[in-house]
């Protein structure tokens, strides 16, 4: 529903981020739908083969099943590396997405390893990227002991960030994500998937330290104002 919009022939040219390519099932189909849309992928199993803690990929490239697999590495729309490395990250967008020629980023989606600490740092590396009326979408955040940080602990700051401030007199309000805050239209979650839908404020590009997940982002109780007695309601 919030992507179909995108699908009509009319809609102005536009860059599409998908995190997670594995076989490129899903990647075809949003290339088929977003008849409009410069469809980018990342993937960490194209990386080259070898002992993960040398930084390479021990468990099989998922990616080369795809049988337009040397295509999008050629056009340069599949990107193997870690989806959580900011570093990483930010190497594919200034080489890749930032371009003069380039459409504006207005869709993000992180349908990676599905794992709490990865499926944030999307979100802080992401969303300030992506044009006004944009959105993220992040998938599988039901209960499952690798994605619950993201649902229990990120979610409920960003929540408490989105209806800022309130009656400073009655409760002290800090915000937890300041990067984030400015640029937040809308928070909408359905079943196993959460929506961010930017503003209409322009898109920005932070630093690489703005861009990284800060050590509250998966422990509520390092925000001050998500402790009891500032913006809870106390009796």
């Amino acid at each position: 529903q919030r992507m179909g919009p995108y699908s009509r022939d009319d809609t102005d040219p536009f860059q599409f981020l998908e995190i997670g390519f594995y076989n490129g099932a899903g990647y075809d189909t949003y290339r088929e739908f977003l008849h409009n849309g410069e469809c980018h992928s990342i993937e960490i199993a194209c990386i080259e083969k070898g002992p993960r803690s040398e930084g390479k990929w021990p468990w099989g490239n998922f990616a080369e099943k795809n049988k337009r697999y040397q295509q999008y590495l050629d056009e340069d729309r599949l990107h193997c590396g870690d989806g959580s490395d900011v570093n990483y990250l930010d190497e594919v967008w200034r080489k890749s997405m930032k371009r003069p020629d380039a459409p504006p980023l207005k869709i993000v989606v992180d349908d990676g390893a599905h794992l709490a600490p990865h499926m944030a740092q999307s979100v802080f590396f992401w969303f300030p990227k992506i044009e006004p009326r944009g959105i993220l979408i992040v998938e599988d955040i039901q209960p499952i002991a690798e994605a619950n940080a993201f649902r229990t602990q990120f979610l409920p700051q960003l929540m408490k960030d989105l209806h800022y401030c309130g009656d400073p007199k009655q409760s002290p309000d800090d915000l937890c994500f300041p990067t984030l805050f400015p640029l937040l239209a809308s928070i909408h979650c359905e079943m196993h998937i959460c929506i961010f839908e930017r503003n209409d404020t322009p898109s920005k590009e932070l630093s690489l330290a703005e861009s990284t997940m800060p050590p509250n982002a998966l422990n509520m109780s390092k925000c001050k104002s998500m402790l009891s007695g500032h913006w809870q309601t106390t009796t």
